[in-house]
């Protein structure tokens, strides 16, 4: 735990952190001022909820470019039909005015999270924690906003989801985890955290159940009644299973990477990147499991919750560049020696932030294992985690983001 701040750095610290909240600021309205009109994802979104209100499927991409005036729509939309629902206000305004909107609502939940991660773990200084939210793992956050894509909203409906786990608010748990995995469908693994007992809390199995079969009923039913009855559906549009390069900084996409040009065919490389990613997993797993063992005794739900971010983003096939956005806090949560300090910590926010700040000052990732640098970084950090054991958890915080009840 670290020691208290000595009264006479105090100045200097907060004067740090005014620093670093500031040039994370200025640099991010920017990037937001120079990319409003390009965000090609959420282009999609609005032009599918324009096809979606008139009647088309917008699960074609002739659909889409019907609406959109006959442009070239390039994307298709990958989500299910209730994933919508948040563009179909944003479609009554102007393109150009929607696109504004939702990259500026965007910001406010970064600008959210960072209070958030900073409620839940107080030990983080705020310097570190806005440059990484930034600029952190080759700059997931700016990818996000320049893509336009949902995952700044998906990591918000998780990271308050786990913040009211930490609380024993578990209900409400349930429906942060249901309406963010309407998107990518992947995080509702995150309810298998109601299987856990956490200070005096039983497993919550009954609703586990609940919340899986409403995220169920979210994602099928819009195809089994009303107009989706008639839409050709989103898993025709996935496109490539695991996307490689920069984009998809996955452990999976690195095997593909350097399967593919020792293997005769796209087929062989694929399973034998498949065959690679299964044995690390495996291995991970098999490296965690007496940091996992200690987790399950201590029951601290705080720990659970930086745990399953940590193993969603190292295990995930497919997490994407700004999938990452996720996992942005965890660094500093579970951050064995010598990253647990202050000084540390500043240490580590700037191996976690240089790639992005190269990618900002358009230096590209020539060499093929540096584009997949996040995934590397996080696999190191893990192991270092795991092999620290216990002393490496955070210990918890006197507030939380949400008041707890009594035990159930």
């Amino acid at each position: 735990m670290d020691t208290a701040v000595r009264p006479s750095a105090r100045p200097l610290r907060v004067a740090l952190d005014l620093v670093g909240v500031a040039f994370a600021a200025v640099y991010l309205a920017t990037f937001v001022a120079r990319n409003v009109r390009l965000q090609w994802d959420a282009r999609t979104y609005l032009w599918a909820a324009h096809a979606a209100l008139a009647g088309l499927d917008p699960y074609r991409l002739d659909h889409l470019a019907r609406v959109a005036g006959h442009r070239p729509v390039s994307l298709p939309f990958v989500y299910p039909p209730v994933a919508l629902l948040p563009f179909l206000g944003l479609s009554a305004l102007p393109i150009e005015t929607a696109l504004a909107v939702w990259i500026g609502f965007k910001v406010a939940l970064l600008a959210g999270l960072v209070v958030l991660w900073r409620r839940l773990d107080p030990r983080v200084e705020w310097l570190p924690l806005a440059v990484v939210a930034v600029f952190g793992f080759n700059g997931a956050a700016l990818w996000d906003l320049r893509a336009g894509n949902v995952a700044l909203l998906e990591a918000a409906g998780i990271w308050a989801g786990l913040a009211a786990f930490v609380a024993g608010r578990r209900g409400l748990f349930a429906a942060c985890v249901v309406a963010a995995s309407t998107f990518k469908l992947a995080p509702v693994v995150f309810l298998l955290l109601l299987l856990v007992p956490t200070d005096g809390r039983r497993p919550r199995p009954g609703l586990f159940a609940l919340a899986l079969g409403a995220w169920l009923a979210c994602v099928a039913a819009p195809f089994l009644i009303g107009p989706g009855r008639h839409w050709s559906g989103f898993l025709t549009n996935l496109g490539e299973p695991i996307p490689v390069g920069e984009s998809n900084p996955s452990v999976c996409a690195l095997f593909l990477a350097y399967a593919r040009p020792w293997m005769g065919s796209e087929p062989l490389a694929q399973r034998a990147a498949l065959a690679a990613w299964i044995a690390f997993v495996l291995t991970m797993l098999a490296a965690s499991v007496a940091w996992l063992r200690d987790t399950w005794r201590g029951a601290d739900p705080r720990r659970w919750a930086y745990a399953a971010v940590g193993l969603f983003l190292l295990i995930e096939p497919r997490p994407m560049a700004y999938g990452y956005v996720l996992l942005l806090p965890v660094s500093f949560a579970l951050a064995p020696r010598p990253f647990d300090r202050p000084l540390g910590r500043l240490g580590l926010a700037l191996i976690l932030c240089a790639q992005g700040w190269a990618r900002s000052a358009k230096i590209p990732a020539m060499a093929t294992l540096a584009q997949f640098t996040p995934a590397l970084l996080w696999t190191a950090l893990w192991l270092l985690t795991v092999r620290a054991g216990p002393a490496a958890a955070p210990t918890r915080p006197p507030t939380s983001a949400f008041s707890a009840p009594a035990p159930e």
